[in-house]
């Protein structure tokens, strides 16, 4: 999904030279919300899972645990996972080795993209609808050739953090985590069960986390 500044309202035809498969949202911050992520869950996500158990990795970003947002998840069987605060560096598959091959990938493509469209003899400027074009083709493809180059370093980032693993411990020697060592895996149930309901557990570094956004202004 790309999120751009604006309404939206004035586009055009715009819409219709999207890269293909590209969720395109508009909103006045540029940023996701509660309500367009709610939007994305139901029209996007619930359908493409079919109602299997899920799991869904979240950051504390505020919009990602409203009650609203936790009520859905639960109701359509996917379980939230919410990474702590100061912890995506560690356990987010993305930010651990995603992010930064796939931003390589996407400025790679938009330098191309740059150069074939200035080296026209007709080329005047760029226009932001043509920026809000581009960007989505350089995204979308970047995304498509991300995945087709870099697949087993997303199946192993996931398996590292632990996202991905068997419940039954057979694949725990795999638990790779930046700065631990030794890592020892107990049975999470009895840690619940030990736990006494009356004690004040501080929640810390439970700030709201924005995710990046393009921000081109709308004409």
């Amino acid at each position: 999904m790309i999120i751009f500044h604006g309404t939206g309202r004035r586009l055009g035809r715009e819409r219709e030279r999207y890269y293909h498969n590209m969720l395109v949202e508009f909103n006045p911050t540029a940023y996701m919300n509660d309500n367009l992520f709610e939007r994305y869950i139901t029209e996007h996500l619930i359908p493409v899972l079919g109602g299997g158990p899920t799991l869904f990795a979240l950051d504390l970003m505020g919009s990602h645990k409203t009650p609203a947002v936790l009520n859905l998840l639960r109701q359509n069987n996917i379980t939230p996972s919410l990474i702590p605060g100061g912890c995506t560096s560690l356990l987010q598959p993305l930010d651990v080795s995603g992010n930064k091959p796939l931003k390589e990938v996407i400025r790679d493509l938009t330098d191309e993209c740059i150069f074939e469209l200035e080296s026209v003899d007709e080329f005047e400027k760029w226009t932001v609808s043509e920026r809000r074009i581009m960007t989505t083709h350089t995204v979308g493809k970047a995304f498509y050739q991300f995945h087709e180059e870099k697949s087993a370093l997303i199946r192993t980032s996931f398996r590292k953090v632990g996202l991905s693993l068997p419940i039954d411990e057979s694949s725990d020697h795999e638990l790779d985590i930046k700065g631990f060592e030794n890592l020892e895996i107990g049975n999470w149930e009895e840690d619940l069960e030990s736990l006494d309901d009356g004690d004040d557990v501080p929640i810390e570094g439970d700030e709201e986390i924005e995710l990046v956004a393009v921000d081109i202004e709308e004409q």
